[in-house]
C-alpha cells in the first residue's frame, strides 16, 4: 500500500485522533467531510459543506474543526451530503441534504443545523450515499432515504422520508 491509500490515512488519523482525545468519528462523501467525537462528547466537523452536512448553520465550507454541539454525542455517521448523530440520550438528530428524506423528518428539506428525529430509543446509526439507518434499543431496524435500489431493504424502491421498520 502507498503512503495515500486511504485505508493507511485512516489508520494514521486514528493514531493521531487518539493522542488528541477524539473517540470517534465520520468520514462523509469520498472524506469530503468529517465529523469528530472528543471524549468530552462535543461534536466537532470540517471539510465540505454544500448542503450543510457540517451542521454549524452555514453552507460555508471548513478547513479546521469546528464546534458543533457542545456535549453528550455518542456516535455519528457521515452520509454522502449529510450527518447523523446518536446523543448519550439516545435521540436521533441530522443535518445536511435531504433530497432523499435521508434525514428521516418526513421531509425533503436540506437542514444546516441538527434537526432531532427521534427523541429516545436509539442505539446506533449507520448512514449510506442518500438513506440512513438507525438501530434502536429494542434491536428493531429502521431504514429512511433513498431507495431506487432497494437498499432501505423493505421490499420495495419506494422513497422513505419517514423512519420505517425493517426488522
Amino acid at each position: 500500500r502507498s503512503f495515500f491509500d486511504p485505508l493507511s490515512v485512516r489508520k494514521i488519523f486514528w493514531v493521531l485522533a487518539s493522542l488528541l482525545g477524539f473517540v470517534q468519528s465520520g468520514f462523509g462523501n469520498m472524506a469530503s467531510h468529517t465529523l469528530i467525537i472528543k471524549t468530552d462528547g462535543s461534536l466537532w466537523a470540517f471539510g465540505r459543506n454544500y448542503y450543510g452536512q457540517l451542521g454549524d448553520g452555514t453552507t460555508t465550507d471548513r478547513t479546521t474543526p469546528t464546534q458543533i454541539i457542545s456535549s453528550g454525542v455518542a456516535q455519528v455517521a457521515a452520509g454522502y451530503y449529510h450527518s447523523l448523530v446518536l446523543k448519550t440520550d439516545g435521540s436521533l438528530w441530522a443535518f445536511g441534504r435531504n433530497s432523499n428524506g435521508q434525514l428521516g423528518d418526513g421531509t425533503t428539506t436540506q437542514r444546516t443545523t441538527p434537526t432531532q428525529i427521534i427523541s429516545s430509543g436509539i442505539a446506533q446509526v449507520s448512514a449510506g450515499e442518500t438513506h440512513s439507518l438507525v438501530l434502536k434499543t429494542d434491536r428493531s431496524l429502521w431504514a429512511f432515504g433513498g431507495n431506487i435500489n432497494g437498499q432501505l431493504g423493505d421490499g420495495t424502491t419506494t422513497q422513505r422520508t419517514t423512519p420505517t421498520q425493517i426488522i
